[in-house]
């Protein structure tokens, strides 16, 4: 009976000692390159930045442009106020009453060679915005489709 006293409380000193030493690392941010990308904290110190944000650091090679190197998350193509998100393989456009998101490209650019098109890399502290379109105003005057 006393074994199985001590077995049960070096069990419990051992879940307890994980659970602290768990939540004191990293400040729940696990080392996913989310600090310091220029994001609110939530309070507790921990920085927010978006669930789709990748591990590691990337090179994208988007399906429309596969000899092309891309480092940021969204291009953006002015003349048809779309965004190409290089993290979930999307477009985000306007549809005229809502902003949608969607893996196949939207009507307007179906027979649209995008290689063609001018396109603009957002910058990186665009990277963690899931809602890109929340910032449209200001691409659409300093991004000109020319």
């Amino acid at each position: 009976m006393r074994t199985i006293k001590i077995i049960s409380l070096l069990i419990i000193s051992l879940v307890l000692s994980t659970v602290i030493y768990g939540q004191g690392r990293h400040g729940g941010n696990h080392g996913n390159g989310n600090h310091g990308n220029g994001n609110h904290g939530n309070g507790n110190g921990r920085v927010k930045g978006s669930p789709f944000r990748p591990n590691k650091i990337y090179v994208y090679h988007p399906s429309w442009h596969k000899n092309h190197s891309y480092n940021r998350r969204w291009v953006f193509f002015p003349k048809y106020n779309i965004y190409w998100d290089n993290w979930r393989n999307h477009y985000m456009f306007y549809n005229g009453t809502v902003w949608l998101s969607q893996s196949t490209p939207p009507p307007v650019i179906v027979n649209v060679n995008l290689v063609d098109e001018k396109h603009y890399e957002l910058k990186e502290n665009d990277d963690d915005n899931d809602e890109i379109n929340s910032a449209n105003t200001n691409h659409k005057s300093e991004y000109k489709p020319d």
